[in-house]
């Protein structure tokens, strides 16, 4: 009688049990294999016009940190050239950013009027101009003004459109899409900030503007590759108002036709801006409480990014080498953050985005309470590394929420609306750490004060998850 063995097909144990490499070689094609598949299904979900919108957002983040970024490495010289205050300059950098913020109001009107590719043309243009031109400026108010009024709105309003193209264009990748353009931001912190310092050591504040400038023109590049979605999910259509024809030339019906074409005239306006800025959304509390936890998030983030690297070598007397490494493992920890995401979302789905959110948020506050107790090298550098990891969570999951919450369509309208919002914020508020250490001489306390603000992110959160929990019967 035969053995089992005997029994076997020739050469099939043989592979399995005495040909380990062939094993292995046939495991490491079978990973290639589910990673070629997860490519290829991944780039037809967005397709080329989605990954084109996505290197847009890219290339977006990578002119709105560097810009920023910028101009807080050149803080210092910035005060010493114009005799200010650090308060002040610090403000005018709120100022730009705000402008970015108030820009994106008008976002969504002008990509339906002219087009996403030239949108972000002419931002790349403005941004490349108004900062070359500020080379040239001799005072610090010229510089606040060329940059609030050209390069900040170039910026916003390319972030909100790309956006608005990523996400009509895919159909379930948000995450990683998101994700991948928000790298660009991240490696701002490799690149151009000691790219910046660099250039300031070297050929100065202005020869450093004009450099950022012609460095950062790029973005027009970027809107010619892009283009509209072959389809979009819905086209909103301006109310049209029956005009009351004149049936009587004198008397009352003169007076009467006179009313009737005024209030034409209004609820014409009236319709106008509703329909094209969508301010419904105003009515949603919903609405409201992402619109304050998004405020109070990018205020706390805007106060660390113009004021880390003064906070770190004044209050806690770290050398400009020690802040360089505490900035690159914060840079890595956003790129590692941004790339791996959307894959624990998708592994983690029993948390849902609004407890990924949530997960941000906390963690955020934790780290704004701690941070002023740390005072040596390797506990801030793991702090700040967390920072940035779990500070990239809210920057691509507030998108996703509200595309959940409201739909893909008022995507656009809902950050515009935000926008507007978050400019006031920002130059009511930002200039307060600058103010605090002019007066007592010290980050300290406004970096504190900062942690216990955030906390109030979280609050809103739970407020929106009750919210949501009582409205689940009935569609928002």
């Amino acid at each position: 009688m035969k053995t089992f063995c005997e029994l076997q097909p020739p050469g099939r144990s043989r592979n399995n049990t005495h040909n380990p490499m062939a094993a292995r070689m046939q495991s490491v094609g079978g990973i290639l294999k589910s990673v070629s598949i997860w490519v290829v299904k991944t780039y037809r979900d967005g397709g080329a016009i989605g990954w084109f919108a996505v290197l847009g957002l890219f290339s977006t983040w990578v002119v709105w940190m560097s810009v920023l970024k910028g101009l807080a490495v050149m803080l210092s010289s910035l005060q010493e050239q114009f005799d200010a205050s650090t308060w002040l300059v610090g403000w005018v950098i709120a100022i730009v950013d705000a402008s970015m913020e108030f820009s994106a109001i008008f976002a969504s009107p002008l990509r339906e009027k002219f087009g996403v590719r030239a949108v972000v043309i002419v931002s790349g243009v403005l941004v490349g101009g108004s900062l070359i031109a500020s080379s040239f400026a001799s005072s610090l108010y010229q510089i606040a003004i060329l940059l609030t009024i050209f390069c900040g709105p170039a910026v916003g309003v390319s972030s909100v459109v790309t956006k608005e193209v990523i996400s009509r264009a895919f159909t379930g990748s948000y995450t990683l899409a998101f994700g991948a353009g928000g790298i660009g931001g991240s490696l701002v912190f490799f690149t151009t900030v000691p790219l910046t310092q660099f250039f300031l050591d070297v050929y100065g504040w202005r020869g450093t503007m004009l450099l950022l400038g012609a460095i950062l023109a790029h973005l027009g590049v970027c809107g010619v590759l892009m283009k509209e979605p072959a389809t979009t999910r819905s086209t909103y259509e301006y109310q049209t108002v029956a005009l009351v024809q004149e049936t009587a030339v004198t008397g009352e019906g003169e007076e009467a036709a006179s009313n009737s074409r005024c209030r034409s005239c209004r609820n014409s306006v009236s319709s106008f801006i509703s329909e094209t800025l969508k301010i419904s959304l105003l009515s949603s509390l919903p609405f409201w409480l992402i619109v304050f936890m998004m405020n109070i998030w990018m205020m706390m983030y805007s106060a660390w990014f113009i004021y880390f690297v003064p906070y770190v070598t004044v209050s806690k007397e770290f050398t400009q080498t020690d802040v360089s490494a505490f900035l690159a493992g914060f840079g890595f920890a956003r790129i590692l953050s941004h790339g791996t995401l959307g894959v624990l979302v998708k592994q983690f789905p029993v948390i849902g985005n609004i407890g990924w959110l949530g997960i941000g948020l906390i963690m955020l506050s934790m780290y704004y309470l701690i941070d002023p107790w740390l005072m040596s090298f390797w506990p801030i550098l793991v702090a700040t590394f967390i920072y940035g990891f779990m500070l990239s969570i809210p920057m691509i999951q507030f998108d996703i929420v509200i595309i959940e919450l409201f739909g893909v369509d008022q995507l656009g309208h809902a950050l515009g609306l935000n926008g507007l919002i978050a400019g006031v914020s920002r130059i009511l508020s930002l200039y307060f750490p600058g103010l605090i250490y002019d007066c007592l001489g010290s980050y300290t306390l406004a970096f504190t004060l900062m942690g216990g603000v955030h906390c109030l992110t979280v609050v809103a959160l739970l407020a929106l998850v009750w919210l949501l929990q009582r409205r689940r019967p009935s569609r928002l």
